[in-house]
């Protein structure tokens, strides 16, 4: 029994640090047990978050966007009527192409290289979408021989036709008054100095804006320049139509940072009201709410409900 004894015998100094650490893992245990469980997150954080989401992905599309549509600095052209298999270097260079362009365009047609359509002159990897746009109404582009025709009966002439009826001039076709709600892009080429691609950014920016109310907006459509809007503006009328209107209050981000009188901070801001402090009332709230954030365009209030 003595040998066990001394095992189980403590002098008082051990003794005192037994007790601590047997204190100090109490301690921990309780304080385990007792530890306050970790709120789940409110409603309302969960609300923020989708906003702070909703936000990051809107700055991505836009920026995504603006990479698409402004990739470089767009060249203003001063183009005249021409046909491009046979226009020289110089008439080129007048136009306002660059040394690299009408190099690539004369390498091209030295190699036997021809324009049998409009959108032959799109393809050349020298020429920008945006620079395409301000060539398109200009390009002449007399038949080019040496494409297969689609239908040969129908290209050959009849040997009994008259000499006369060869040679008669074609009647020149009358410019259409369009409406711009309701035209389409068939009527919309028809007007001076608009070739198929300008026409399907009119209707693009239709229907991102909701419809128009003035004439004048067509000069915020992209490619849009002074004497392009001067040549088809008396064509061109605004009939009678319902606009499509955004909800302030309900619309989400990307509703409201789509349209093209509202820009990001606008929207953030506008967000940001609507979560924190409530719904707006109307658009005198809404102007002196957004105004420090970007110019405000007066129209901008007959494309909003409240």
């Amino acid at each position: 029994m003595e040998p066990v004894r001394k095992w189980f015998s403590f002098s008082k100094g051990e003794r005192v640090a037994i007790i601590t650490i047997m204190a100090v893992i109490l301690v921990l245990i309780l304080a385990c047990l007792f530890r306050p469980a970790r709120k789940s997150l409110s409603e309302s954080t969960l609300h923020n978050l989708d906003s702070l989401l909703a936000l990051r992905q809107a700055a991505i599309e836009e920026m995504q966007q603006k990479q698409s549509e402004n990739p470089q600095e767009v060249t203003e052209l001063h183009p005249f009527p021409f046909n491009p298999n046979t226009l020289t270097e110089d008439e080129w260079l007048q136009m306002g192409l660059t040394d690299r362009q009408v190099r690539g365009i004369m390498n091209y047609r030295a190699k036997g290289g021809k324009f049998y359509s409009k959108s032959d002159v799109a393809k050349l990897y020298t020429i920008s979408e945006e620079e395409y746009a301000q060539l398109e109404p200009f390009i002449v582009l007399p038949e080019v021989g040496g494409r297969p025709s689609s239908n040969k009966t129908a290209s050959k002439k009849s040997e009994n036709q008259p000499v006369e009826e060869e040679t008669k001039p074609k009647e020149k076709k009358a410019i259409p008054i369009v409406d711009l709600n309701t035209v389409d892009s068939t009527a919309l080429v028809e007007l001076p100095q608009i070739g198929g691609y300008t026409a399907s950014r009119i209707l693009a920016f239709r229907d991102k804006l909701g419809g128009f109310i003035d004439k004048e907006q067509l000069r915020d459509v992209k490619g849009m320049d002074s004497a392009r809007f001067n040549a088809i503006q008396p064509y061109i009328i605004i009939g009678e139509a319902e606009l499509r209107k955004i909800d302030v209050n309900r619309a989400d981000f990307k509703t409201l940072v789509g349209h093209p009188y509202l820009n990001y901070e606008q929207v953030k801001r506008i967000v940001n009201q609507r979560e924190k402090r409530g719904m707006i009332k109307n658009w005198a709230q809404l102007q002196s709410l957004i105004e420090n954030d970007g110019e405000v365009n007066p129209l901008l209030e007959h494309y909003l409900k409240y």
